[in-house]
């Protein structure tokens, strides 16, 4: 028997975009229903974001490390923040939560399990996954992927990766600091997004920790001999490992939805929306990984604060892609924000100023022996136009470059600001004031009004 239900929202998907959403607009009185086939948090609680960083924060404890003890971190991690996501959390906020994928049936109708739901408005908030690479073998062995690496129980031997973005590059890392044999395989360049001067000084770090790195390797086949797996190259060089991880990128999850009887348009890249996150079907929106957008939390948070806004208001705002911080949590960090310093320079030209600071001219990374790397701003006319940056808290230093970015604010304004010391943050400012010092004291009228004063001061 099928149980038809009307609300006002029917969200699609309980992972980060997806729950915001759905918390916020029941928090405002809207009748809500959530859908989630699988678990609740979605990719960043379950396989991306919580266990990736726990993981990652173990891996850096300067104390001998068991493996076990380190799968047990990040289960505690996901544990701990697991509430926050329930089913149990959402009911209470008033949600009408169904354990259920959802499938069009029409433009205005979904099908889950027993149920079909007319909603007023939709926000698919489907997420990604790890596709498996079409190679000779693949198949036909034992693999990983993020969804499924923090279930091993032992220590791998030796742990070949393939994919040397951001996922396979961190994790990467932080087996090798657990003392696991680590191979990357890339078909291209390692973080081929970021710049080569933040990469080359993350190689090297990459290096000392004993990973061994493979750029422009193209996997023609694996297989499995003896009970080892066996990676072949191209160029017919073999390696060998116990474990294999596959992070060569994300997919978004359409899989299950049926678009085309919802009349949307979709790529293999994700679904297509407008500047407002609408998809051509007007009732219903696509935010985070499954829009055609970077595969980010905070992203996918930042689309639903737009997608709520204009369901409870009617009020329509821009999506704003160049205020979105992306950072990668290797050891040195690597974050950037707004336009590259390539970007900034095609677009600008000699109009545009860089600022760089070393986080060897910072006090406080300094006393914590944390002095590799260093940040950069791109200004165009006083304002901040771009960030990029290499070391110790990448990512929280590139905070405030986005909200100046995305306020429009003259760096100017900032000047009077008093910074804690000893902090890193102390670096946002030391950028200012070598953008602004040498206008000001280099500046003959300046220089000119100040003799002059002096002579009638007391």
């Amino acid at each position: 028997m099928t149980v038809k239900i009307k609300t006002d929202l029917l969200v699609i998907g309980a992972g980060a975009g997806g729950l915001s959403v759905a918390a916020g607009a029941a928090q405002l009185g809207i009748k809500v229903v959530l859908l989630e086939g699988d678990k609740m948090g979605g990719d960043c609680l379950n396989y991306g974001c919580v266990p990736s960083k726990a993981l990652i924060a173990f891996s850096n404890q300067r104390k001998p490390k068991k493996f076990s003890d380190a799968m047990g971190f990040v289960r505690d991690a996901i544990n701990e923040i697991e509430p926050h996501d329930s089913e149990e959390r959402f009911r209470s906020l008033g949600v009408n939560v169904i354990r259920e994928y959802g499938q069009f049936v029409n433009e205005t109708t979904v099908a889950a399990g027993a149920y079909e739901i007319q909603p007023r408005r939709i926000v698919i908030a489907t997420g990604v996954h790890t596709p498996v690479p079409d190679i000779s073998g693949l198949l036909d062995v034992q693999y990983y992927t993020n969804q499924t690496i923090f279930d091993l129980t032992k220590k791998p031997e030796h742990l070949l990766v393939l994919g040397g973005g951001p996922v396979g590059v961190e994790l990467a890392q932080a087996f090798a600091r657990l003392g696991v044999n680590v191979t990357i395989f890339e078909k291209r360049k390692l973080l081929s997004n970021f710049s080569r001067e933040q990469v080359e000084i993350l190689k090297g770090s990459l290096v000392e920790d004993g990973v061994s790195l493979k750029e422009d390797a193209c996997v023609n086949k694996i297989s499995e001999v003896d009970g080892k797996l066996v990676v072949q190259l191209k160029n017919d060089n073999k390696i060998t490992g116990s474990h294999l991880l596959v992070a060569t990128g994300k997919k978004p999850n359409l899989q299950n939805l049926n678009l085309l009887a919802a009349g949307i348009s979709y790529s293999d890249i994700g679904i297509e929306t407008d500047q407002y996150l609408r998809t051509n079907n007007k009732r219903i929106y696509a935010i985070g990984d499954v829009a055609q957008f970077e595969n980010f939390t905070n992203v996918a948070n930042y689309h639903a604060g737009i997608v709520l806004k204009s369901i409870t208001t009617g009020l329509k705002t821009r999506v704003q892609t160049e205020t979105h911080p992306r950072v990668i949590y290797t050891t040195p960090e690597i974050g950037s924000v707004g336009l590259s310093k390539d970007q900034a320079t095609k677009k600008y030209g000699h109009k545009l100023k860089i600022s760089r600071v070393s986080f060897s001219e910072n006090d406080r990374a300094i006393t914590d022996n944390k002095k590799l790397g260093w940040i950069e701003i791109y200004i165009y006319r006083n304002f901040v136009v771009g960030a990029s940056v290499i070391g110790i808290g990448a990512g929280e230093l590139l905070n405030f470059w986005s909200f100046m970015i995305s306020n429009r604010i003259s760096i100017y304004k900032v000047v009077r600001t008093s910074f804690a010391y000893p902090t890193l943050g102390e670096v946002n400012k030391k950028l200012i004031t070598n953008y602004i010092g040498p206008k000001f004291f280099n500046n003959t009228l300046i220089r000119n009004m100040v003799r002059l004063t002096q002579k009638f001061l007391p």
